[in-house]
């Protein structure tokens, strides 16, 4: 059994419909429509006496207000001037944080600078102090190699601040023969500062180191 083809008979009918719109068309244009010179013979003629005296068209409402009311525009204007004063302080605002951040690291710079000078300045102090314990113990080294009882006469002539801190650096044993070999007087101060019970003579850092 042979199936007609059905593609075909549906293009050939859509073909046979539309040449006989196209005929219903010219048929009706034909007809229905005056020609040029028809038009011209009908309407009298009015010479043009100066071009700039012709009207303009009316004029067109743009497409994107057509059908906005007054209220939506003045909120439309509101939300764009919002918008501009946002972006305008968003750029203030990073303006400032670009300020903030140079002066951190302005600050930043200096306080290592200011860290830097610290620590030579501890550095210094340091190496001072070592020099200073440095001459302290020599001396203590050379007092403890002397007979007791000609340090002594020398201790008797010193005065307290330089006495004390060559005291408490020497061994317990050389000191003690030392004291007993001083006058009286200056034993018994010596030994009450280095105890404690005296606060006339600041000892340890306050004096000066020998040569100074």
């Amino acid at each position: 059994m042979i199936r007609p083809r059905i593609l075909p008979v549906t293009i050939i009918a859509m073909g046979l419909l539309l040449g006989q719109k196209c005929v219903l068309l010219g048929s009706a244009a034909l007809t229905g429509f005056p020609s040029g010179a028809a038009v011209a013979a009908t309407q009298p003629y009015a010479p043009t006496v100066n071009w700039d005296s012709t009207q303009p068209p009316p004029a067109v409402c743009p497409p994107l207000q057509a059908g906005v009311n007054p209220s939506e525009i003045a909120l439309l204007s509101a939300l764009r001037q919002r918008a501009a004063a946002l972006d305008a302080r968003e750029v203030a605002l990073n303006t400032k944080q670009a300020l903030v951040d140079a002066s951190e690291k302005s600050l930043t710079a200096q306080v290592a600078g200011l860290q830097a000078v610290e620590d030579r300045l501890n550095a210094f102090s340091q190496n001072q102090s070592a020099a200073a314990e440095a001459r302290w113990q020599a001396l203590v080294a050379t007092y403890e190699a002397m007979d007791p009882q000609s340090a002594a006469g020398i201790f008797d002539g010193l005065e307290l601040n330089v006495l004390l801190p060559v005291l408490t650096r020497m061994n317990s044993r050389k000191s003690a023969l030392i004291l007993a070999q001083m006058s009286p007087d200056k034993a018994r101060q010596a030994t009450e500062l280095m105890a404690g019970q005296s606060s006339d003579v600041t000892l340890g850092n306050t004096a000066p180191a020998p040569g100074q």
